[in-house]
């Protein structure tokens, strides 16, 4: 009998190896073989529900280099779980998300995940990290680890962004395809959403820089905390109320201003980074750093600029 084979049970299906290229969108998936801290999905892979969440993919690789992208997402439904386990204040705004990912036990980057406020609800926010792993990372018949987890957030940021940010995140998809040649982290390139932006490791030195008006931040969905709010006349009063709150949030105007002083932050060491800020004539900015990030670096608006939506792209 092998290791571990009195822990199955009749109702155990047998693991299978996927093969490349593979494309996971689905925690029923039988090349799943371990989960922590994360529930399985049905559209999605799973969702973090503690501190940090990892899934392990057994994985038909040939030992080459392999080409990894790893879709992140912030729903309603991970803002909720949020709340219920922080119990935050009922009249705290949603803050943005800050979340390493980790795979095969190194650090592969960051993303930065911050819902906006619509009319009549919040939109979901999405980001992905493509990476490559070298040859020998992934070996034959072996196991892709992914690992998303809370990042250190350095003091000038701690009170702009939310705390325990892992807590209901959403793992999309993981997609594996053979690598043909190398190529540097993909990080997101669209609207973060907020004034804050990640500087992938091993990338350029220079970036450019552009701010875009956005809607504030949402309140927070509060689930009922006890027998008094679980009743229907008080929840169906909670409902109208943030309802309410939603339309007069998005109903604020939206002054956004230029881009205010840039601060940076190595998020594995803490140290800041320096940077040079250049801006342009059309409201853009050049940022420069003194050297390539050897880790994921934290990009940030000096003064909070809650109504101010960050783009970080490599000028062509």
């Amino acid at each position: 009998m092998t290791i571990g084979a009195h822990f199955r049970t009749d109702f155990d299906e047998p693991s299978a190896s996927a093969p490349l290229p593979m494309e996971l969108t689905s925690g029923t998936s039988s090349s799943i073989l371990i989960l922590d801290q994360m529930i399985r999905g049905t559209g999605i892979v799973g969702r973090v529900n503690g501190e940090f969440g990892a899934v392990a993919v057994k994985v038909d690789a040939t030992g080459g280099p392999v080409r990894v992208a790893v879709s992140i997402g912030l729903d309603e439904m991970a803002t909720r779980w949020w709340s219920d386990r922080v119990r935050p204040s009922r009249l705290a705004p949603e803050l943005p998300r800050l979340v390493l990912l980790r795979v095969q036990g190194r650090i592969r980057g960051a993303v930065v995940l911050s819902r906006r406020q619509g009319w009549r609800a919040a939109a979901p926010a999405d980001a992905t990290l493509a990476f490559d792993l070298e040859a020998g990372e992934l070996a034959r018949d072996g196991m892709l680890i992914v690992e998303l987890a809370e990042a250190a957030h350095p003091e000038w940021a701690a009170a702009r962004l939310s705390p325990r940010s892992a807590i209901g995140l959403r793992l999309n998809s993981i997609v594996l395809r053979e690598a043909e040649q190398p190529a540097p982290i993909g990080g997101p390139d669209e609207h973060t959403g907020c004034d804050f932006a990640v500087v992938q490791p091993g990338g350029g030195l220079a970036y450019r820089l552009e701010g875009a008006g956005v809607p504030a931040a949402p309140p927070l969905p509060i689930s009922p905390r006890n027998r008094w709010t679980r009743q229907k006349p008080a929840r169906a009063v909670f409902k109208l109320s943030r309802a309410a709150r939603r339309v007069a949030v998005r109903a604020l105007p939206q002054r956004p201003g230029e881009v205010a002083g840039v601060l940076a932050t190595d998020l594995i060491t803490g140290e800041p980074v320096p940077v040079e800020v250049a801006r342009a004539g059309d409201g853009t900015a050049t940022v420069r750093l003194a050297a390539p990030a050897a880790n994921p670096v934290l990009l940030g608006s000096a003064e909070p600029q809650p109504t101010l939506s960050w783009r970080l792209t490599v000028p062509a």
